[in-house]
């Protein structure tokens, strides 16, 4: 049996890839296109609309706050209520009045929604 050529043989081994990047920025015009395309993509394929989540409402704020672009201070700043009352509700340590779940489903734009539940 006779070994494959020199050719063969390298022609056989995986190739390495090579990074091309673009030099300084961008022309501006290539930005204007890029912008133009994701709005005509962003268009024609909107995101989807968040579905409700089923489950208790304390959950459902608790995912709110940790999703929340803003930070905790911020909130309870906003919502006129302590940090620690939202910091031992995010722990589990406490449970928070209803009167607090309104004041931080105002400052988080939610709304309670009722669901009847599947029997």
């Amino acid at each position: 049996m006779r070994s494959p050529s020199l050719e063969a043989e390298n022609s056989m081994k995986p190739k390495k890839p090579t990074r091309v990047a673009r030099p300084g920025k961008l022309p501006a015009e290539q930005v204007a296109r890029d912008r133009e395309a994701r709005l005509r993509i962003i268009e024609e394929f909107p995101p989807a609309p968040e579905k409700p989540v089923p489950g208790p409402v304390s959950e459902a704020l608790k995912r709110a706050i940790r999703k929340s672009e803003l930070t905790v201070y911020e909130i309870a700043r906003r919502a006129k209520v302590s940090q620690i009352v939202i910091s031992r509700f995010l722990s589990g340590e406490r449970d928070i009045r209803m009167a607090t779940a309104d004041k931080l489903s105002k400052v988080l734009g939610l709304e309670l929604v009722g669901i009847p539940r599947r029997k």
